[in-house]
């Protein structure tokens, strides 16, 4: 008994401890949800063109423009359903709290798959994500990833209980979890197929052949309901080839790293540690004595360490397969999914996890604290603020242009104004990433002259011309360029923006009178990528 509790198990004292400290570091990441929710504000491009995707006036219309999104079904369906709950809409405070629901979800996953896994308290699991700033930002914006993550570590748990004790009720709500999971997010197919792989070895290497039937068809389920994605996802390449530069594994390794680098860089290297840790548990199982580790905990390892290298190794397949520069809020379902196994395997091998865990915990809300507060607290955009200000300032014959043609997706929904606006290059509709009418206008010789002309007269009747964006200023003399993609840069569109953007500062550097700051980027925290600059032009030279 003295062996067994030395490898897998904890005293008393230990384990009411980890039920403690889980507990404590549980509130204060609901703490950070919450903090969230009462500053990030207006949403950025990427929650307004999915929240206007999901408010389509039918589901069958959602369906079709999916397309111009990345993620399936559900979380459009999630939306709509929250949406029409209530009077208040799609009410930004309304939609936070939306995104607040699914982050305590994703809180509330780690509980229930550590309870089912090793019938203990997630202490890792929401150390490691649940502190993090990426996954509370990315989780609780109105995006699949908080969602999605949520149901990568519920599917996880259901299959390990599938494989342990196979019924037809634990078979039921795998193949259910499995199929919502990968209707939120492309990319879970492959955490589902990690988790099945180790129900597989698990059975395998106790000979239950006929259990791993079950966890088979849970897997086949889930890969089913994504065959209709293949027509749309054929289509949507046809305009995402201006969007594929290729994915480079050392600028994926740069975001997972500021990804998981909350709230301090340090922590990077732990995730990199606890990695390696897991990796060398799982080999030990496989090629150690058996009698060296309880049973229970021995497949435990076995089916965690599997589901997490195979895990890891297929995301990685799917950036690649995907062909897009990554952010690093792509990261969050991998990070979530991998501290569901983290946390598995290292109760499981070694007692010290424990108390080692414990401090982890203290240090890293100590460190939080410090670090990770004002991270929680930025908006995610400044452009509501903006189109509110300019609603009210400018006049019918004025002249607003959005730059880079991405935020015209944010500026569209909330600007009111009378002035007409339009984007670098002018673009039908702005209400989602229209990435396929971007790529019509990049293979026309001039896509902006039209916005060149209204400058022109707009100036000369002595209007406004607002700048909202970040606009390149240079001296230099611009090259002409061909109709996309004969140029050295192909299809890759921000170039072709770049040019677009100097072209007009140049045209208004020799033909404008005066420039004036009216806003200016914000100095406290904003999203990176949507704190703009708000310049007026005015006066005409010939």
């Amino acid at each position: 008994m003295t062996r067994l509790r030395h490898f897998g198990e904890a005293t008393p004292i230990l384990r009411y401890s980890n039920w403690i400290a889980a507990a404590l570091v549980t509130l204060f990441a609901t703490y950070l949800h919450a903090l969230f929710l009462l500053n990030a504000g207006g949403l950025w491009r990427d929650e307004a063109a999915f929240l206007h995707l999901s408010l389509l006036p039918s589901v069958s219309e959602v369906w079709q423009t999916l397309g111009y999104d990345h993620c399936p079904i559900l979380m459009p369906l999630v939306v709509r359903a929250w949406s029409a709950a209530a009077s208040l809409g799609n009410t930004d405070p309304f939609l936070r709290v939306l995104g607040l629901v699914i982050g305590l979800l994703l809180l509330l996953a780690f509980w229930f798959a550590s309870w089912t896994m090793c019938n203990g308290a997630p202490l890792l699991a929401v150390t490691l994500a649940g502190l993090n700033v990426t996954v509370v930002r990315a989780g609780d914006s109105l995006r699949g990833y908080g969602l999605g993550s949520a149901l990568a570590v519920l599917a996880l748990a259901l299959i390990w209980r599938l494989a342990c004790r196979p019924s037809l009720a634990a078979f039921s709500c795998a193949v259910a979890v499995a199929v919502l999971s990968v209707q939120s997010l492309y990319q879970n197919a492959f955490f589902v197929f990690a988790a099945c792989c180790g129900g597989f070895v698990l059975c395998a290497m106790e000979r239950r052949w006929r259990d791993t039937l079950p966890i088979l068809a849970v897997g086949a389920a889930a890969a089913v309901s994504l065959l209709p994605y293949i027509p749309l996802i054929i289509r949507a390449q046809e305009w995402y080839i201006i969007a594929k530069v290729g994915f480079r594994f050392s600028h994926g390794w740069k975001q997972l790293s500021v990804a998981t680098g909350s709230p301090l860089t340090v922590f990077t290297w732990l995730w990199v540690a606890l990695w390696i840790g897991a990796l060398t548990a799982t080999i030990c199982v496989l090629f150690c004595r058996r009698d060296r580790l309880p049973q229970h905990a021995r497949r435990l390892i076995l089916f965690a360490g599997t589901s997490l290298v195979l895990g890891a190794a297929g995301f990685a397949f799917f950036l690649k397969l995907a062909d897009f520069p990554t952010q690093s809020w792509y990261y969050v379902p991998l990070m979530a999914f991998s501290a569901a196994c983290l946390d598995a395997i290292f109760f499981a091998a070694w007692r010290w996890a424990r108390p080692a865990a414990t401090i982890l915990a203290a240090l890293t809300i100590s460190a939080s604290f410090l670090f990770e507060l004002p991270a929680v607290k930025c908006r995610q955009t400044n452009v509501d603020l903006i189109a509110a200000r300019l609603s009210t300032e400018v006049t019918p014959h004025d002249y607003v242009i959005v730059h880079p043609w991405q935020r015209g997706v944010t500026f569209n929904r909330y600007y009111k104004g009378a002035a007409p606006w339009t984007t670098l290059p002018p673009l039908e509709d702005h209400a989602v990433h229209r990435y396929d009418l971007l790529k019509v206008k990049m293979q026309t010789k001039d896509p902006i002259a039209p916005v060149i002309d209204r400058i022109t007269s707009t100036l000369q009747s002595g209007n406004r011309v607002w700048l909202v964006g970040n606009f390149p200023f240079t001296q230099e003399p611009l090259p002409e360029i061909r109709p996309a993609p004969n140029n050295p840069w192909g299809w890759f569109d921000p170039f072709y923006s770049l040019y677009w953007g100097e072209q007009v500062t140049q045209f208004l550097s020799a033909h404008s009178g005066h420039f004036a700051a009216v806003i200016n980027p914000a100095t406290n925290c904003i999203n990176p990528y949507e704190n703009l600059p708000v310049l007026a032009v005015t006066g005409w030279k010939p």
